[in-house]
């Protein structure tokens, strides 16, 4: 069995992961950088950029580089790029396939199965489509695993203390928060609470708007309209946000935020800690009701929680840091990085969900006989909805999984003999609220009066996360069973098995145009030492003909890079050999 990557795709950063003879280690991508920006750029030349190069190439490519994905995943909203719409889970893709790519080159190996991890707040529907994306950028996603129960497990890991966590994952897109009890090496989640358009791209649009408003103060322009300024003084924003975290104070400068008729104007301001703690004020106190709402479902107090992992870029901001103190008295843990733990911990469930190499005695005798045992919660309730439009919940939140629940329900109708069963997750009393997940059909019905028929309804929960709904008529054992599939922003089978073959296309052809590249550089460094070897050479007889050879081979290979060159190579090495060997 290959290797299992760990994969935390973030909303403004990504980081991978796998499990070794030294336990859970990141795996760095091909510029040796710990962390990939989870940004898509697509070029006027045709070629799609990934990560660092997207992100620096934003500016020149405003309106086509593709921020924060993951805020999109499970809708149906697309993204438009010449006229072409790209669904959330194609833009994901393709940051799948930028890490897959850059690990395979790491270990020198194919690799064809991840665990990708997602808030614990997501939805049905928008954990589909991230094992969708996945499954686009050719992986089998052996499992979808909660950010918190990942950090928890990075954290837990050959700890032999037992203890209660609070996991407070702040990311760039979205709020998490779990209280999770660690009792000899089983992590039970107790509660789960969260908002998934909450995050550190808040942030930095509350210091960009400050950036406007400053420019407008300094130079009498509104620059609200000007994507090419607004991406300039965003990343200006993010940059701002992160200094601040260590420094009281930053002085900011953009030059050339906009032209005029007199030339480029520049951004010059200074902004300081407590003005910037004070602009995002809303947005640190808009996670504390998640926490104690958190804290409260779990049935514990504050005072019970023995460890605090902080989980996303935006816990570094100190003023985060002092919320989670006020509420839990004690200081957050501090050894452990805040942007790598999440993808330790998907690399440490491959532990649970693939054999120890008993090979490997040391990695055996280690972690052979006591893998970590994951007990989840449901982080919504899951029921029907009725006639009046009542919510009818089966299954409660927070309830562990695997799980069954069940419940009877009858006619509103007299001699009615079929019944459907809308099914919905969400809190709200009234139905049509919450989310809508499938509909659950039975027909033959005994016919009787209205109130008489027995119809009992069955929601099973299993180890991942799939529902499972049944309807039976208790009178005559008709019943009817579904696997619960998202509808919504689901993509149908014919849908995603395009996007499969065009990621594959994609790959190809950037596999194609790398051999080309490193082609083409080859032949150029062997005509510069060939004409150099010919000057250096000029009294020799064969000078000559080997530069009118190196320019001959210069200008094939220029007028068409798939040319058959390996005949006028031949020649020309042959020629420099003689020449350096009569020197």
């Amino acid at each position: 069995m290959g290797r299992i990557l760990g994969i935390d795709l973030g909303t403004t950063n990504s980081v991978m992961a796998v499990f070794d003879k030294n336990g859970p280690v990141i795996v760095p991508n091909a510029l040796g950088d710990r962390t990939t920006p989870s940004v898509v750029g697509f070029a006027r030349s045709g070629e799609i950029l990934v990560g660092r190069k997207a992100k620096r190439a934003a500016v020149m490519n405003v309106g086509r580089t593709v921020f924060s994905i993951k805020r999109l995943m499970g809708t149906a909203e697309r993204v438009n790029i010449d006229g072409r719409d790209y669904t959330p889970q194609e833009i994901s893709a393709m940051i799948l396939q930028k890490l897959v790519r850059d690990a395979e080159e790491y270990f020198g190996e194919s690799i064809t199965e991840a665990i990708i991890t997602v808030p614990a707040y997501f939805t049905d529907t928008q954990r589909a489509a991230t094992k969708d994306a996945g499954e686009i950028a050719g992986l089998n996603v052996r499992r979808i695993i909660d950010e918190p129960t990942a950090a928890a497990l990075a954290y837990g890991l050959d700890r032999d203390k037992d203890q209660v966590l609070m996991v407070y994952d702040f990311g760039g897109g979205t709020f998490d928060v779990s209280i999770i009890e660690y009792i000899s090496g089983v992590f039970q989640v107790l509660a789960i609470q969260g908002n998934t358009h909450l995050g550190g791209d808040d942030f930095d649009k509350c210091i960009t708007d400050w950036l406007v408003k400053e420019f407008e103060k300094q130079h009498g322009i509104n620059v609200s309209d000007d994507p090419i300024a607004i991406q300039r003084l965003r990343e200006a924003a993010e940059e701002a946000k992160c200094e601040l975290s260590e420094l009281k104070e930053t002085h900011i400068l953009v030059e050339a935020v906009t032209m005029t008729d007199k030339g480029p104007l520049t951004l010059d301001s200074t902004l300081t800690r407590t003005e910037f703690e004070s602009m995002v004020n809303h947005l640190i106190m808009a996670s504390k009701e998640p926490m104690m709402k958190c804290i409260e479902a779990s049935g514990l107090s504050a005072d019970q929680i023995d460890t605090v992992i902080l989980v996303g870029g935006t816990t570094r901001i100190p003023a985060v840091r002092r919320l989670v103190k006020d509420v839990i008295q004690h200081d957050p843990q501090r050894d452990i990085s805040p942007d790598e733990v999440v993808a330790l911990g998907a690399a440490v469930q491959s532990l649970v969900i693939k054999p120890i190499d008993t090979n490997d005695q040391d990695l055996a005798a280690r972690y052979g006989k006591d893998k970590p045992v994951i007990i989840h919660v449901t982080p919504f309730s899951l029921g029907v909805g009725l006639q009046s439009d009542q919510f009818s919940v089966i299954i409660d939140r927070n309830s562990t999984y695997p799980t069954e629940a069940k419940d009877i329900f009858t006619t509103s109708r007299d001699f009615q003999e079929a019944i459907s069963f809308p099914i919905y997750e969400g809190e709200k009393l009234i139905a049509s609220e919450n989310t809508f997940l499938d509909l659950l059909r039975i027909e033959g019905v005994a016919p009787a009066p209205h109130g008489v028929p027995r119809i009992e309804v069955t929601f099973r929960i299993n180890a991942d996360r799939i529902l499972e709904a049944r309807a039976e008529d208790l009178a005559t054992g008709v019943e009817k069973v579904i696997t619960v599939e998202s509808t919504g922003a689901r993509l149908t089978e014919a849908e995603k098995n395009r996007m499969i073959r065009e990621a594959r296309d994609r790959v190809t052809q950037q596999l194609r145009s790398r051999m080309e590249a490193n082609a083409l550089e080859e032949i150029n460094s062997l005509v510069t030492r060939a004409t150099a070897t010919a000057q250096a050479n000029a009294a020799h007889p064969l000078s000559e003909q080997v530069i009118s050879l190196a320019q001959t081979l210069k200008k094939t290979i220029e007028a068409n890079p798939n040319a058959d060159t390996e005949a006028l190579t031949d020649d020309l090495m042959r020629l420099m050999t003689e020449i350096e060997s009569a020197s």
